[in-house]
């Protein structure tokens, strides 16, 4: 069973939420149906306001794909670098912007953080 800590200025403390073993949805999904204020302004992945920081809660690196729309929202809005814009695959670690409406939630454990 995966495991999500919130963290962030808006919480008084560490959130944690349990995820199924057959998890479905966004991230952002479900801050929202736990109460989480993950900041967002269109919930579709036209913004970049949901922008978190997502750190594995493991100690080795993994490869992640970015979808071509999170990198080129991340890019506009300053989360990502011209050269991890180009890159195929980049680490995990250290923790990398990813916006909360296209981060699909998995049987994981996770760190988010936000402001």
């Amino acid at each position: 069973m995966g495991k999500i800590s919130f963290v962030g200025m808006k919480l008084v403390e560490k959130v944690q939420v349990d995820v199924g073993h057959s998890p479905d949805g966004t991230l952002l999904e479900l801050a929202r149906a736990h109460g989480i204020p993950l900041p967002c302004d269109c919930m579709e992945g036209n913004c970049g306001a949901c922008a978190v920081k997502v750190a594995p809660l493991r100690p080795e690196t993994s490869m992640i794909r970015l979808s071509e729309r999170e990198r080129y929202l991340l890019l506009a809005v300053g989360k990502l670098s011209q050269l991890q814009y180009r890159a195929d695959t980049l680490p995990d670690h250290p923790p990398l912007w990813r916006l909360a409406c296209e981060y699909r939630v998995t049987d994981e454990q996770i760190m988010v953080a936000f402001d």
